[in-house]
């Protein structure tokens, strides 16, 4: 997503670097790319534009889970609140995801 891309370009200014991978197709799910980038990095945070429980990050991190031991960090994900989307502009900053978000997770992992 453009957030992760701008959150990463941060993130790389402060001195960490990262790894942005796109599932542009999630049927079937390839699961390859991120384990790999996994293998590189020995995190994982998934970013996902749905509800935290029962989406797609937690079948994400169950995959990559299944064939990688997590040493440095517990695989992590950024998802949407389990609630129905708000109306008003106040409500929705803290609703969905943001840049800032994602490199405060990030950094969370480090």
């Amino acid at each position: 997503s453009l957030l992760a891309l701008e959150a990463s370009e941060d993130l790389e200014r402060l001195g960490v670097q990262t790894e942005v991978v796109d599932l542009r197709i999630l049927n079937p799910l390839n699961i390859d790319k991120v384990v790999k980038s996994v293998e590189k990095t020995g995190r994982l945070l998934v970013l996902d534009g749905g509800w935290l429980h029962y989406g797609l990050s937690g079948e994400i991190i169950a995959s990559v889970s299944e064939v990688y031991k997590f040493e440095k960090s517990f695989p992590q994900r950024l998802a949407i609140k389990n609630s129905p989307a708000p109306t008003s502009k106040y409500l929705e900053q803290e609703y969905y995801h943001s840049k800032e978000k994602i490199i405060e997770k990030v950094k969370f992992m480090l």
